[in-house]
């Protein structure tokens, strides 16, 4: 039976952040229909913002800090995850936190 595509989204501080083809952390949202819709997880994950570049990859939607959504979305795959928990300081930079897990 073919896995179903998800559709994620993310929030990154500046596109800058979207390297395509390397690995890369994000929080993910999942924005699936289900009884997962909107929960969350980390991972490292490969982007494209070609659909076609990464075959049978989910969709990755992907807003800017104050929510704006980016007009188009990027092809993606989960890598590997990550804790639920990461180590750090609350109210702190999350994605610092983020990085430094991803690294090992």
């Amino acid at each position: 039976m073919q896995e179903t595509k998800r559709d994620w989204e993310t929030f990154v501080r500046s596109p800058a952040q979207l390297e395509e083809g390397v690995p890369i952390p994000l929080v993910l949202v999942d924005l699936t229909p289900g009884p997962r819709k909107y929960s969350l997880r980390h991972a490292v994950v490969v982007i494209d913002r070609r659909q076609d570049a990464l075959p049978g990859a989910d969709v990755l939607w992907v807003r800017t800090p104050v929510g704006v959504k980016l007009s188009t979305p990027y092809a993606m795959r989960i890598v590997r995850e990550l804790p639920s928990e990461l180590p750090g300081v609350g109210y702190r930079d999350a994605f610092e936190a983020l990085r430094v897990a991803a690294n090992g």
